[in-house]
């Protein structure tokens, strides 16, 4: 959802500046990132968008760095691709590892690209005070996620998913046809 949203937005930017852009020309050089533990669905989630993800190498402690990033981006820009998503994760599946939010947040603010953070796993262990300070840099994500099935003894496949900008996602996944429509839907 997070990354079909991105793409989204920006296609919609990037098609108001020049309109002679076809969405299949813009989504054909967009990319996305994501740490070398993250889930399989983030991988699954560039199949089904379209667009191509790449894998930033995490530490000797499976973490995500900004440093990583910085040097993905750069190479990346240099050959003309248009970086728009970044999923970072708190609390992997595979090692339980923890993204550096502090570093990765400020570049995908600086760069306008969507930050989102898969805390599918661990999330749930947020709620406890004492495990909150694992969250430092979400103020700087566009979207989140975790499974509280996975920790909270609620029914599997439940996953709550928060997004900063409601019409980002609200945008990407309209279709308002003249048979749906009513005189009181904007309130």
């Amino acid at each position: 959802m997070a990354l079909l949203a991105a793409r989204t937005k920006v296609a919609k930017r990037l098609q108001a500046e020049n309109p002679k852009l076809s969405e299949a020309e813009i989504v054909s050089r967009m990319v996305a990132y994501s740490s070398d533990q993250a889930h399989s669905s983030v991988e699954r989630a560039g199949l089904i968008s379209g667009v191509r993800m790449k894998k930033i190498q995490s530490d000797e402690n499976f973490v995500a760095h900004g440093e990583a990033l910085k040097r993905a981006l750069e190479a990346d820009k240099a050959e003309g691709l248009l970086p728009v998503f970044v999923c970072a994760t708190l609390g992997t599946t595979s090692s339980c590892s923890f993204d550096n939010l502090m570093e990765l947040g400020p570049i995908c603010n600086a760069e306008n690209i969507w930050l989102h953070v898969d805390a599918a796993y661990a999330g749930s262990a947020f709620i406890c005070p004492e495990f909150r300070y694992l969250m430092k840099g979400v103020e700087f994500a566009d979207s989140f996620n975790f499974n509280p099935h996975k920790w909270l003894l609620v029914n599997f496949d439940c996953s709550a998913f928060w997004v900063k900008k409601r019409s980002d996602l609200i945008g990407a996944f309209k279709l308002d046809p003249v048979y749906l429509q009513y005189d009181q839907q904007a309130s």
